[in-house]
């Protein structure tokens, strides 16, 4: 929810629909709808 409520502060015509966070350990992939919330959570690639 913070992150659509930051990207609607941004660009109010925008609509979060995927959001990608990576760091040393995992990449964390969110894929936000109406009716249920897909997360991956993966090793990243080197």
């Amino acid at each position: 929810m913070k992150a659509k409520s930051t990207v609607r502060d941004i660009d109010p015509q925008n609509d979060l629909t995927f959001l990608r966070i990576r760091s040393k350990k995992h990449e964390i992939m969110v894929a936000p709808d109406k009716e249920y919330l897909l997360i991956v959570i993966q090793n990243p690639c080197e």
